[in-house]
């Protein structure tokens, strides 16, 4: 629009001074001010103002062309150090992951402002500083990237958090991620450092009730969940036993998940617990209920270990077992015991004989010899039990072994005492 304006103002100015010059008459204008009076044709103004016009264009087109080839400049410039700065990241990501720290931080902070991902940049050259030990820098680059990006607070978050609990700063940690977890709740990484922040704590506890969640968002695979649970009961196990009140931890039993309870490292850890309070008739039946319906070698093993006054209904119910399981020694061990407490010697002494034909054990030896000796005056056979056992234990047949074994019978032999279970 404004072109068409002095393009017609042009051809206006023309028109009229080619009339006044064919009409042979310049016109005249005068103008007076302030006492003083200019005159002039009107042909020398259409001149001036041609002039100023074409002033102006000249003036106007060259601002322009300077205007274009600033902007252009200045774009080529920016992009230079956009590329410089994107260079400078690429070095110092591989400074990074190749453990050169120091050298990784100066590249990432290298023309950070001219950097197209400037939160990248500044999450990884908080790593380097708390690789280096430089926490304070850390924390600096944390906040420097939440203002650059602060729709990425929950990234920036876990990368606070994880780092914390790397230096081992688990208390800062358990903060970052609660306040976290109101952000985000049952966002499935907070809840993986949670519950790693809660182990490190031993906070049982609250890591049993994170338990649900980890398992609805499915956080954790299969295998790392069970491991999970089983460090938390067990966890939570050793918390109440620590009480040294019974009733304490058999409550605990009682609040425990069916799916829980069938898990045997939690029912041998709560059995070893049990045993340690003194409370083996307890212990013996949780193994006895478990493998009656499941069966776990090291259950059963925990269970051989007993001594403990058994019924007839028990052994009963045990020796059932060796009807998928008749040549197991653990087994045949657990069945001997039990007879010698029921003082049933002769089929205390069968198990404990048949127990010896599927795998000889120092223990089973050391039972056997008690029961010959102290209750079907065999001796001689008794004193042979315990020098096989001992040579057992002795880990070598050698000579020197031997001897050893034979001056520990003897001692054995002298000091009864030392045979008791």
């Amino acid at each position: 629009m404004k072109r068409l304006f002095f393009y017609l103002l042009f051809a206006a100015i023309i028109v009229a001074g080619y009339a006044m010059y064919t009409n042979k008459d310049m016109g005249l204008m005068q103008i007076s001010f302030a006492g003083h009076n200019y005159q002039a044709t009107l042909f020398e103004v259409g001149v001036g103002a041609l002039a100023l016009l074409l002033t102006w264009l000249v003036l106007s087109y060259s601002f322009q062309l300077l205007k274009t080839f600033s902007e252009r400049f200045g774009e080529k410039r920016s992009q230079r150090l956009v590329e410089k700065a994107r260079h400078s990241q690429e070095r110092g990501l591989i400074e990074l992951a190749e453990g050169r720290f120091d050298k990784a931080e100066k590249l990432l902070l290298n023309k950070i402002e001219h950097n197209e991902n400037t939160l990248s940049s500044y999450l990884a050259a908080a790593r380097a500083a708390h690789y280096q030990g430089a926490h304070d820098r850390r924390d600096d680059y944390l906040r420097q990237a939440h203002i650059s990006t602060p729709d990425a607070s929950l990234a920036i978050g876990l990368t606070q958090a994880g780092l914390q609990l790397e230096h081992n700063q688990t208390e800062q940690a358990l903060a970052t991620l609660n306040r976290l977890n109101e952000q985000a709740p049952l966002h499935a990484c907070v809840l993986k450092l949670l519950a790693k922040a809660h182990c490190k704590l031993a906070d049982w506890n609250s890591l049993r009730d994170l338990l649900p969640d980890l398992q609805r968002v499915e956080a954790l695979g299969d295998e790392k969940l069970l491991s999970l649970e089983i460090e938390t009961w067990c966890g939570l196990i050793n918390d109440r036993a620590k009480t040294g009140n019974v009733d304490t931890l058999t409550l605990l039993w009682d609040e425990m998940p069916s799916n829980v309870k069938i898990i045997p490292e939690v029912v041998e850890h709560y059995a070893s617990e049990l045993i340690r309070l003194h409370a083996s008739g307890e212990a013996e039946q949780v193994l006895r209920d478990y493998l009656d319906h499941s069966w776990a070698e090291s259950t059963l093993m925990l269970y051989a270990e007993l001594d403990v006054m058994a019924t007839d209904k028990q052994i009963s119910t045990v020796e059932s077992w060796l009807l998928n399981h008749p040549h197991n020694e653990h087994l045949l061990l657990a069945l001997g015991k039990m007879c010698i407490s029921t003082n049933n010697w002769g089929k205390a002494r069968s198990y404990l004989e048949a127990s010896l034909s599927v795998k000889p054990m120092p223990a089973t030896y050391l039972k056997l010899a008690q029961l010959l000796e102290d209750h079907m005056d065999d001796q001689l056979q008794a004193e042979e039990y315990y020098r096989q056992g001992l040579h057992m234990l002795s880990g070598d047949f050698g000579e020197q072994a031997l001897a050893k074994a034979e001056k520990d019978f003897e001692r054995i032999i002298m000091q009864p005492e030392l045979r008791v279970i």
